[in-house]
């Protein structure tokens, strides 16, 4: 399966991480310097560092052209941006399944993530949520959680 991981904070890492072993994934952040940084390093030194990335993990700072090929989008974004970047895929690849992995309220609104996307997603697009209690750094490393 082909999977965008959209948000290169602990958790989207180490989502990305634990899915490149099995899938086609390709990690977005919004900041090219970190792209860049991540690329060079091979891990995320800002959030995981002792974590290496894998070979077959694409890093990327353009959403269109990580979304591009998508058969999943996994939206790991704080709550406050889940908005605009679901906006985005939305235009970018409608139709395409997308699940969450953020918690919290978005400011203003107050709406949960769910509540978010039933008003910025298609209504046909599939949609899901992943959450739960786990460490990134564990789900990184392989471990149960």
């Amino acid at each position: 399966m082909k999977i965008a991981v959209l948000g290169a904070g602990a958790w989207g890492t180490a989502l990305a991480v634990s899915l490149a072993g099995r899938h086609e994934v390709g990690l977005w952040a919004r900041s090219a310097a970190q792209v860049a940084e991540m690329a060079a390093s091979r891990c995320n030194t800002r959030y995981l560092p002792e974590i290496t990335l894998p070979a077959s993990l694409r890093l990327a700072s353009d959403l269109a052209e990580t979304v591009a090929h998508a058969e999943l989008v996994l939206a790991v974004v704080p709550s406050s941006g889940l908005r605009s970047l679901l906006r985005d895929v939305n235009a970018l690849a409608p139709g395409v399944p997308v699940v969450w992995a953020c918690k919290g309220f978005e400011e203003g609104s107050h709406k949960l993530p769910h509540q978010v996307a039933s008003d910025v997603l298609d209504a046909d697009t599939p949609r899901g949520v992943l959450s739960g209690p786990s460490f990134a750094r564990d789900v990184a490393v392989g471990l149960p959680t």
